[in-house]
């Protein structure tokens, strides 16, 4: 039998229960409370889905693909071109409103998981092959492309994800690759056009092998040809679909190509196939996710055990994503409390609004987000957020945070658990003196909301 709400109100959540809901999570919500402190790991595990889908959370489930998107920018942008002022405002207003409502759906969706786990998940991997929406139309695609590219395979083949993210229009745009023409192909000759080198090196770069995987200049030019040919439309007269992914034969660059040592003889849309299945599997890519999984969920410098262990589940599964899920839970160092990361404001906003449920909608957090430097689907380049807590460390950080504390306590509704209670399941019995004497003596439940929300303990997960 599940401990209770009421039954916990009186006692803190354990080191690991505390673990379990906020390094591998968003915080917990009240609800979820007696669950996690029953069986943390079970908890976690539990959660991990049979298949390579991680599903998709009710919030999300009814907004429109990344080629709706694209065909509704095109046509913004057409109508802009031609100055068709009613036709221009009409096809911003729907773009504008588009980007609003993903914005919201997906602050919302993380907000009311009841699995947390494969949330984060899901936005570790759409970092690691982020698209950044400093370009409005990667912006319009952003929420898109988490679902066609990152949730399908979550928990499948590494290899199946680095195709679909590289293949999606949004990624396609993003790092200039659809305008990538091969210098010695067909089109080559005829136009006033180049190689872009752009997507090429940052597959390998940082969806890859990393700087460490012994790639040069040369595996670079090498890759950008073999990604010639794949492109997004954008002109109604081009032959696809407008905001369609095509693939044209007369852009890609003819011949063998030589990626890393290995050789590539096939033609056309192979090839690109066959670098990309080479490079998931590589063991250079398997210590650089390894890396990157462990510094995410256990520390800015990884243990070096952890790491290995990582590393060698990706490779003797072949990148399997769903075992690679579960050895993380199951090492010991992701569960030592000595190892915490400062949150970002992201999961600063999340962890406060999971725990007190404000009155507020996605929307709004959407635009808090923008305010505090974390806009959504808008990292700061390819490399995606920073996952070091000294980039959040900024020195008005914990300005903003106290403004934030205050914000959302002022639209949390009054509940069955008085502060004290969110308190133990905020931070556990890690809680030192000082803040539950503060939380204990404030003078209204909002200034005790307040008060945990900036506590020093909850700023780190």
């Amino acid at each position: 039998m599940l401990p209770s709400q009421n039954a916990l109100a009186g006692q803190a959540l354990n080191n690991q229960a505390i673990i379990a809901a906020n390094r591998f999570g968003f915080g917990a919500t009240p609800a979820e409370a007696g669950m996690i402190a029953a069986d943390p790991r079970g908890w976690l595990l539990r959660q991990v889905p049979p298949g390579p889908a991680a599903p998709l959370p009710p919030a999300l489930r009814d907004l429109p693909g990344a080629e709706k998107q694209a065909a509704d920018f095109y046509a913004y942008r057409l109508a802009r071109k031609e100055d068709q002022a009613e036709a221009e405002k009409a096809a911003r207003q729907v773009l504008q409103k588009s980007i609003q409502s993903e914005v919201a759906a997906l602050f919302v969706a993380q907000m009311q998981t009841d699995t947390p786990f494969v949330e984060r998940w899901v936005q570790f991997w759409a970092n690691h092959f982020c698209v950044s929406g400093r370009d409005q139309i990667v912006f319009a695609m952003a929420g898109a492309y988490e679902r066609e590219a990152i949730r399908p395979h979550a928990f499948g083949r590494f290899a199946d994800m680095l195709l679909a993210a590289t293949w999606h229009p949004a990624m396609l745009i993003y790092l200039d690759n659809a305008s990538s023409i091969g210098p010695g192909s067909r089109a080559g000759g005829r136009r006033n056009v180049g190689l872009n080198e752009n997507h090429a090196r940052e597959i390998l770069e940082l969806h890859t092998v990393s700087r460490t995987g012994g790639y040069d200049q040369n595996d670079v030019i090498a890759l950008a040809k073999i990604l010639t040919g794949w492109t997004v439309t954008r002109n109604p007269n081009d032959g696809f679909a407008l905001g369609k992914v095509g693939y044209r034969p007369q852009w890609h660059e003819p011949g063998m190509q030589i990626l890393l040592g290995w050789e590539f003889p096939q033609q056309g849309e192979d090839q690109g196939e066959a670098a990309l299945q080479m490079l998931a599997v590589h063991p250079s890519t398997a210590q650089h996710v390894a890396e990157k999984l462990a510094r995410h969920f256990i520390a800015d410098d990884p243990p070096k055990a952890a790491v290995a262990a990582l590393a060698k589940s990706f490779k003797d599964s072949g990148g399997d994503l769903r075992k690679l899920a579960i050895a993380l839970i199951e090492r010991p160092e992701a569960w030592k409390p000595e190892y915490r990361k400062l949150r970002t404001p992201r999961d600063f906003m999340l962890a406060a609004a999971r725990l007190g449920n404000p009155d507020m909608n996605g929307q709004r957090f959407g635009g808090l987000l923008r305010q505090f430097g974390q806009t959504t689907f808008q990292p700061p380049s390819p490399a995606g957020w920073p996952d070091r807590s000294g980039d959040w460390l900024a020195p008005d950080a914990l300005r903003q945070r106290i403004e934030l504390s205050f914000l959302i306590s002022q639209r949390v509704k009054p509940g069955p658990l008085q502060p004290d209670a969110l308190l133990q399941i905020a931070v556990g019995e890690g809680v030192s003196p000082e803040t539950r004497h503060a939380v204990q003596r404030a003078e209204s439940r909002q200034v005790a909301l307040a008060t945990i929300f900036a506590a020093p303990e909850f700023q780190w997960r």
